[in-house]
C-alpha cells in the first residue's frame, strides 16, 4: 500500500493521499495498537 500511494498521482485536486502515508508510518497503528481515540492523538504533518 505505502508504494502504491507513493506511485499515485493525481494533479489539480487535493487528495488524503499524504494522510494514508503518514498513517502507515505511524508505528503504534502498524503495530494495532489503537482504538477509536486514535486520531484524537494522531497529528498531521503538512
Amino acid at each position: 500500500m505505502k508504494r502504491a500511494l507513493d506511485e499515485y498521482i493525481i494533479e489539480g485536486v487535493k487528495t488524503t493521499i499524504p494522510f494514508h502515508q503518514q498513517l502507515l508510518e505511524n508505528e503504534k497503528f502498524l503495530e494495532g495498537d489503537f482504538t477509536t481515540k486514535f486520531m484524537d492523538d494522531f497529528e498531521i504533518k503538512s
